[in-house]
């Protein structure tokens, strides 16, 4: 149960991955744009059905794709900067990083118990806030349920 609500963590590293990706499909799209507006395919012509004829729209659509991962990294790296000290290390390196307890105690140099100890720790923590905001929303619901059914129209 918990490590589902650690899943955020994980999808990090594939964020990382999916923008790295992104990245490079957009710097090859500009530079095969350039050459067909002003480089040695200026004088082609294009067919409608081709996948150069919509080299803009795709330059665009990566670029806004771009930008929503880069939100979401944000985000994500503000939610692991919310973690403090060797909790924020623990969480980095056992979430995003996947090294077991004993490899995190190894390189932050503490002993294995501490690493465990902070460990359950975070993890508790994490429920109760999980719990917590999952209360807050359901009450939410709750609530606008009954004012929409008492509202006037």
């Amino acid at each position: 149960m918990s490590s589902i609500k650690f899943e955020w963590l994980r999808d990090y590293i594939e964020r990382e991955e999916r923008i790295t990706y992104l990245k490079w499909n957009l710097a090859k799209s500009k530079a095969e744009l350039a050459r067909w507006v002003e480089g040695d395919l200026q004088n082609v012509r294009l067919t409608q059905g081709s996948l150069s004829a919509n080299l803009e729209n795709n330059i665009i659509l990566l670029a806004k794709e771009l930008d929503t991962l880069y939100a979401e990294q944000d985000e994500l790296n503000s939610l692991i900067q919310t973690f403090k000290g060797v909790d924020q290390q623990i969480v980095r390196l056992k979430y995003i990083e996947g090294l077991s307890l004993e490899a995190i105690a190894e390189t932050l140099g503490y002993s294995e118990s501490h690493i465990q100890k902070r460990h359950a720790e975070i993890r508790k923590n994490v429920c109760f806030i999980s719990e917590y905001m999952a209360n807050i929303h359901k009450y939410h619901n709750e609530l606008e349920t009954i004012y929409k059914d008492t509202s006037i129209e």
